[in-house]
């Protein structure tokens, strides 16, 4: 059986709804990208099939249509439960052998948004939908716990604030430059979605999500993305004239 959780522990409280609401970010970042060919699993979870899920009333109420979600990607990556320790979360990050699965990426990732980004996707701004149990201060948190009492706020403000400066933030000085964003995509509120100039331009694609255009094209490619990726043909053929 599962873990049962303890509610007077913040910290496994806060790692519960961010994963629960991760289930969702996840599936959208990553809605019908073409990532079958790299082994991907759950490529076959998109938005309509979670929507489907949350709005059959047929499952029960809300929370039980919630937790049907966490059971089917439970399922995909062979889990049997939802891992809600904080300290686990904590000690798999730690981990620096190559073999680990933090070792994937996880760690070096995570390195990155305590000591360049930010990024953090907390539940702090309205409507609330995951409840507002994972604020900015429990991400910060783990900046500290995982690579020590230096990587505080004021560390993490001032590489913030370095990046910006260093690579120009929305006031980019570059050429033969192409930026290129999905309206599915969450990451796309922090990115170039107009075109600055004729050697800056932006390719918005309707419809589709993160890094869609880098992925192998499809038979069920959107006319948007198809058309996206002849324009970053032609734009990258023309500079290199």
């Amino acid at each position: 059986p599962c873990d049962a959780i303890d509610p007077t522990n913040e910290a496994d409280v806060a790692t519960l709804y961010e994963t629960l609401a991760g289930n969702f970010a996840g599936v959208v970042q990553y809605n019908k990208d073409n990532r079958a060919f790299e082994g991907s699993r759950g490529t076959n979870i998109t938005i309509d099939v979670v929507c489907e899920l949350m709005s059959d009333e047929t499952i029960g109420p809300a929370v039980t249509r919630y937790a049907a979600v966490n059971s089917l990607l439970l399922d995909t990556y062979n889990q049997t439960c939802t891992d809600f320790s904080y300290d686990n979360m904590i000690r798999s990050l730690r981990n620096t052998s190559w073999n680990s699965s933090a070792g994937e990426g996880g760690r070096q990732w995570t390195y990155q948004t305590c000591t360049e980004f930010g990024f953090y996707q907390t539940s702090s701004l309205a409507p609330h939908l995951f409840g507002d149990d994972f604020p900015l201060d429990y991400f910060t948190r783990q900046c500290e716990d995982i690579f020590g009492p230096r990587f505080n706020d004021t560390l993490l403000e001032q590489g913030i604030n370095r990046t910006n400066m260093f690579y120009g933030a929305y006031n980019l000085e570059v050429t033969n430059v192409v930026f290129v964003h999905g309206t599915i995509d969450p990451w796309h509120a922090l990115g170039i979605t107009k075109s600055i100039s004729d050697s800056e331009p932006a390719i918005f694609i309707e419809g589709t999500a993160h890094c869609a255009n880098m992925y192998p094209s499809s038979p069920d490619d959107p006319p948007g993305l198809v058309a996206a990726r002849l324009q970053i043909f032609e734009l990258v053929k023309r500079w290199l004239q």
